[in-house]
């Protein structure tokens, strides 16, 4: 949940990119971006604009991603448009027009 769902102030579709880091570090670590916390906690971390640690391990292009995806600033945010060029999703050329 987004920093800025989680203080109930205004969001839009910004808190959805937020969701999409948690779930990319997710999937890459296999286990809640905030593992150790109970989700009161977790709630409390993210309010408070805590990141969830991204493990240097993961690959340099999944790492920028993620890191584009958690901004606790709601404005500092990428667009889904913005992030579908970035190398992490952007196909190349010759796979983005399979049928």
């Amino acid at each position: 949940m987004a920093p800025e769902v989680i203080r109930g102030t205004p969001y839009g579709r910004s808190a959805d990119i937020w969701s999409l880091g948690c779930t990319v570090l997710e999937m890459f670590v296999q286990r809640p971006p905030y593992p150790d916390d109970n989700w009161v906690s977790a709630f409390y971390q993210i309010g408070r604009g805590q990141l969830p640690t991204v493990p240097s391990s993961l690959p340099l292009v999944a790492r920028e991603f993620i890191h584009k995806c958690l901004r606790v600033n709601p404005d500092d945010l990428p667009s889904a448009d913005e992030l579908l060029g970035h190398p992490f999703v952007a196909l190349p050329d010759s796979e983005q027009h399979v049928a």
